[in-house]
């Protein structure tokens, strides 16, 4: 088995991530699409994470891709957790997303206090109902209590966690529409996009698997259980069917899977120096991949301090594909505060492009307002 390091593989990822070099305006849906989704429960960190990885992007680039491009969508994916998705991806993602099903196990069903017919009748029911018009969660409840003649049960759709709804995007029947006002919309992902879905199969997972690793090579057995939202024997099934695509490697202890075209690349690569600074976001795809065993790049002792309450994925400070602090911003009418917390004494080179960060990130926010930044002890 070939060895490699943490530091190898952080530098392959921010290479493959475009965090070294930033991709092109024009290639943003390349972007997403490269890393599956981009974690969308905050939009505003979804903007941070491709605005680090793109080049020229403006703040409301994003959203006029996913409500008048319609290039992008926005839907329950990984986790049953938000994610932006490039729409003519969606269809290979349902494929995989499709076949997790514990919303049917007996457990899931006496929790919820549902049968699996009614189960079954909703997500039929959502499906119908939806079109590319916008619905809100209200109008959709209502609309469900009289296709499924159950008002007590259809409340229960107007639940603000999404718990009878998520099944239908992963489904392919339900993906976000354009807020209206304080309300969050929903439409039928085929007819807003003009896409067709595709059926659910147990080789789903497999495609997107391997664009996953292509982005994140390195992740264990167990990580990618954890991103997918799934057992580890959906992990050892796909890799059965991948065979010789998928190479396991030694990452210090760990092993650790890195398709096999890349083997080569990550064994040659040099590990990048301290002082090669990013600030990323909250909840942003390369600090979410960082699995416990990543020591070298996210100590045990500091976890506390980037996984938060109620899960909460704090805004880093990279230095070398290592997490060495965090850090936080405020928006005011005359200034864009930001506060970065080093876990350690910084060089001056990495201080020097800390300001040069923040720079980028206030006139990203908040354009034409001055940048204040606070490094604190």
């Amino acid at each position: 088995m070939d060895r490699s390091t943490w530091r190898q593989v952080a530098a392959l990822r921010m290479r493959r991530q475009h965090l070294l070099e930033r991709a092109p305006a024009r290639d943003m849906l390349e972007v997403v699409r490269e890393h599956v989704g981009i974690q969308a429960q905050v939009m505003s960190s979804a903007e941070l994470a491709l605005q680090v990885r793109v080049a020229g992007l403006a703040r409301p680039d994003a959203g006029r891709e996913l409500w008048e491009g319609r290039t992008l969508v926005k839907t329950w994916a990984m986790r049953g957790t938000l994610h932006l998705v490039a729409a003519r991806e969606l269809p290979e993602l349902v494929r995989g997303l499709g076949t997790r099903q514990n919303w049917l196990t007996d457990v899931w069903l006496r929790y919820f206090k549902v049968t699996r017919a009614e189960m079954l009748a909703l997500q039929e029911a959502i499906g119908e109902i939806l079109t590319d018009e916008p619905m809100t969660r209200g109008e959709l409840a209502q609309a469900l209590a009289t296709h499924l003649g159950d008002p007590a049960f259809t409340d229960r759709v107007a639940s603000g966690w999404g718990t009878f709804l998520k099944p239908a995007a992963a489904s392919g029947r339900l993906a976000f529409g354009p807020d209206r006002g304080r309300n969050v919309t929903f439409v039928n992902p085929g007819a807003w996009l003009g896409i067709e879905m595709r059926e659910p199969a147990d080789d789903g997972f497999d495609a997107v698997l391997v664009r996953h690793l292509a982005a994140f090579p390195g992740s264990s057995k167990g990580e990618l259980a954890r991103w997918w939202g799934a057992s580890t024997g959906r992990v050892t099934a796909a890799s059965k069917r991948l065979g010789e695509q998928l190479v396991l490697v030694d990452l210090e202890g760990t092993k650790a899977y890195v398709l096999a075209e890349d083997v080569g690349e990550l064994l040659a690569t040099d590990p990048e120096p301290d002082g090669t600074i990013r600030l990323l976001g909250g909840f942003d795809p390369y600090t979410l991949s960082l699995q416990k065993e990543a020591e070298p790049l996210l100590p045990i002792s500091r976890r506390p301090l980037v996984s938060r309450t109620a899960g909460w994925i704090s805004a880093v400070v990279l230095s070398g594909g290592a997490v060495v602090g965090t850090w936080t911003h405020e928006l005011r009418p005359k200034a864009t505060t930001i506060e970065v917390s080093p876990w350690r004494r910084l060089a001056r080179a990495e201080r020097a492009a800390i300001d040069t960060e923040a720079e980028r990130i206030g006139t990203f926010l908040a354009p034409g307002v001055p940048v204040e930044l606070q490094v604190t002890d």
